[in-house]
């Protein structure tokens, strides 16, 4: 898994190198030299759509967090990791989840509990990333009146709409156990079962409770698709400040298609290639330069790297002094013994 994945970030990487070249390097660096300092104030920008995530998450794990231990600047701290795990690391796009439940279970939560409003927030983050790209082609429709583009872009959503639905299908109507037994027994090849699997009848019937709270899950979805649309500030402020000011719709539709193109690569590492295709992609439909589109692509990774090499970091502070106490209480254990 680990060569595929190292395989596709290289064939990503390539991509990447070959757009930048085929726009012109120098061009491109001299639009971010002129966009100059300003453009770091993507960083702050960005707590805003992920401060709406963590609205919503927080609405989905709130009943089974009686002693308020995960509130919401908790999972907005968390949501950076998890998002800084995904982006900038080979995990291909799940392994920021794990970290997530993790670091909220070691907070005293119920690690079922936890992984069930995990699971049912991504399930919804699809079904929210299918309705914004929705709405991103509506308003491209609507500006270019119809290009190979849209196709394309309309093509993709067919093709992803089926995931959030079956995902939610399979939460509201209990067989996701049955479904990931017969998974797992088809690995094993009629083996032993994994010993995970007895836990997942208490993660089937969380999962099943939080289906029955369908006001929390409409609510979570809106506020996961407004953070998603207000995540498209990043490409309107980036834009002006590399000298092509756009409206905010044209910042939504370029922001929609990015997402929607990205995570369909999602096996892709930190996107490599697939985000700067869709960025060109778009804006050319939109009229705009090559040259624009990669440097708007640059300042996207740009704010990546800033936002995300600090949560890690932060994850791994937190995770040295979390452990801490582990290692001493067994190092007084194998003392005593």
């Amino acid at each position: 898994m680990k060569k595929i994945a190292f395989a596709l970030g290289l064939a990503g990487l390539a991509a990447a190198i070959a757009l930048v070249a085929r726009a012109g390097l120098q061009a491109v660096l001299q639009a971010l030299a002129g966009a100059g300092w300003p453009l770091l104030w993507l960083v702050p920008l960005h707590i805003a759509p992920l401060a709406l995530d963590a609205a919503g998450w927080r609405l989905l794990l709130a009943p089974r967090d009686a002693g308020q231990r995960a509130r919401w600047p908790v999972l907005l701290a968390v949501a950076t990791v998890r998002e800084a795990v995904n982006r900038l690391l080979p995990v291909a796009g799940v392994g920021g989840e794990l970290v997530g439940i993790r670091i909220v279970t070691r907070r005293g939560l119920q690690a079922t509990q936890v992984a069930a409003s995990v699971v049912t927030e991504v399930v919804l983050t699809l079904l929210s990333l299918v309705l914004f790209a929705a709405l991103g082609l509506g308003l491209l429709a609507a500006w270019t009146r119809g290009s190979a583009a849209i196709d394309q872009i309309f093509l993709g959503i067919l093709v992803a709409l089926p995931v959030p639905v079956a995902g939610l299908w399979l939460i509201s109507e209990g067989r996701l156990v049955a479904w990931i037994e017969r998974f797992a027994t088809m690995l094993s090849r009629g083996g032993e079962q994994p010993a995970w699997l007895a836990s997942m009848p208490l993660f089937e019937a969380e999962l099943s409770a939080l289906a029955r709270r369908r006001g929390r899950l409409a609510l979570a979805t809106m506020l996961q698709l407004a953070g998603m649309i207000v995540g498209a500030a990043e490409v309107w402020l980036s834009l002006r400040l590399l000298g092509h000011p756009v409206g905010v719709v044209a910042a939504v539709i370029v922001e929609s298609v990015v997402m929607f193109v990205r995570n369909l690569a999602f096996a892709v590492p930190a996107g490599l290639g697939a985000q700067e295709a869709g960025i060109v992609l778009v804006c050319s439909a939109l009229g705009l330069d090559p040259q624009l589109a990669i440097g708007l692509a640059l300042a996207k990774r740009m704010r990546e790297v800033l936002f995300g090499v600090p949560a890690l970091l932060g994850w791994h502070l937190w995770e040295s002094v979390g452990g801490a106490p582990d290692l001493l209480a067994r190092s007084a254990k194998e003392s005593r013994d």
